[in-house]
């Protein structure tokens, strides 16, 4: 059994590094979000309305990372019980992927929406 924790604590590192790249992707996307909103020239315009979408995605693609990133160590005592081990972890694995999956397409919605956003708002949309 000792294998099977080792290959799902191994999955939740690699997990970790993508959702800390991920961070740094939505990180970009909330900069350029905000510098669009300052440069924009029609207020409150289609354009403006987008941008503030994608800022508002990247923050919820963020708020999910910070789920997939978040620690979990296994107690002295749980490892008694080797069975109950594999399947905790199995689900935190399980959990915490989906939440990357969700949050990778919404991080890549945003910048679809901030790039849409910026052409409209230059357009004066």
């Amino acid at each position: 059994m000792a294998f099977e924790h080792d290959y799902l604590y191994s999955c939740l590192s690699i997990l970790d590094s993508k959702a800390q790249s991920l961070l740094s992707f939505d990180a970009i996307v909330l900069a350029a979000s905000s510098i669009a909103l300052g440069a924009s020239p029609n207020p409150f315009g289609a354009g403006d309305a987008l941008i503030v979408l994608a800022l508002v995605m990247s923050g919820i693609s963020s708020s999910l990372c910070l789920f997939v990133v978040s620690i979990y160590w296994t107690e002295t005592p749980q490892l008694e019980d080797e069975e109950e081990v594999f399947y905790e972890l199995l689900h935190i694995r399980n959990a915490r992927t989906i939440a990357y999956r969700v949050s990778w397409l919404t991080a890549q919605f945003a910048g679809f929406i901030l790039v849409l956003g910026v052409i409209l708002a230059k357009a004066g949309v």
